[in-house]
């Protein structure tokens, strides 16, 4: 095992941070790095740089559908288009970061891959804490514990906290590596990562 380490910057709301976050763990093990899961505020990064989300330009949204259809065929991966997209997510980004802070590091991916497959694979409603408490559930934390964190000054003050760091050092959009300092943008960038990884 190598001392590099990759940051991956994600959130619920994103198709592609979804499709992304099945295969970091993989590529950690490939390379020997270690992956720092970055959960932060999409929607925030949009607006500090004039960003926009698929969802509301209707040729791309349709492009969307099915190119995500695509890659979950591609990975094996249950797939239902949410009915309720954009999807918000702040909910679980705070239960992330609640994740991280109390239960560890190893929580975060297990927890991130329960709200994906509900928001992504189920159509589950993101803003429903019942939804949130069984993701918990099945990532094998603590629900009631976790919940109980979502509106903690820590738990905004750390999801504000890497929401910020990522739009100053150049975020824009999900998902978002970086190795060594440089940004990869987008789940059809994983080569470039793990290029830049066995460097």
């Amino acid at each position: 095992m190598s001392d590099r380490s990759f940051e991956f910057f994600f959130d619920v709301a994103s198709a592609y941070s979804w499709i992304a976050s099945t295969q970091v763990e993989a590529l950690a093990a490939r390379t020997g790095a270690r992956a720092v899961w970055r959960p932060f505020v999409l929607g925030f990064a949009f607006k500090a740089t004039g960003n926009e989300t698929p969802a509301r330009i209707p040729a791309k949204a349709a492009w969307m559908k099915a190119d995500l259809g695509r890659w979950a065929r591609r990975y094996g991966l249950a797939y239902t288009y949410p009915s309720r997209f954009p999807i918000a997510s702040m909910g679980a980004q705070r239960l992330l970061v609640a994740a991280r802070r109390l239960e560890g590091e190893a929580a975060v991916p297990r927890l991130a891959a329960t709200l994906f497959d509900a928001a992504w694979g189920h159509d589950r409603d993101m803003t429903d804490p019942r939804v949130l408490a069984r993701c918990a559930q099945d990532a094998g934390c603590d629900p009631e514990r976790l919940l109980a964190a979502l509106e903690a000054p820590e738990t905004k003050a750390e999801l504000k906290a890497n929401t910020d760091d990522a739009i100053a050092r150049g975020v824009f959009g999900a998902p978002a590596f970086f190795v060594d300092g440089e940004l990869h943008w987008g789940n059809d960038r994983l080569d470039f990562v793990e290029d830049a990884l066995r460097r």
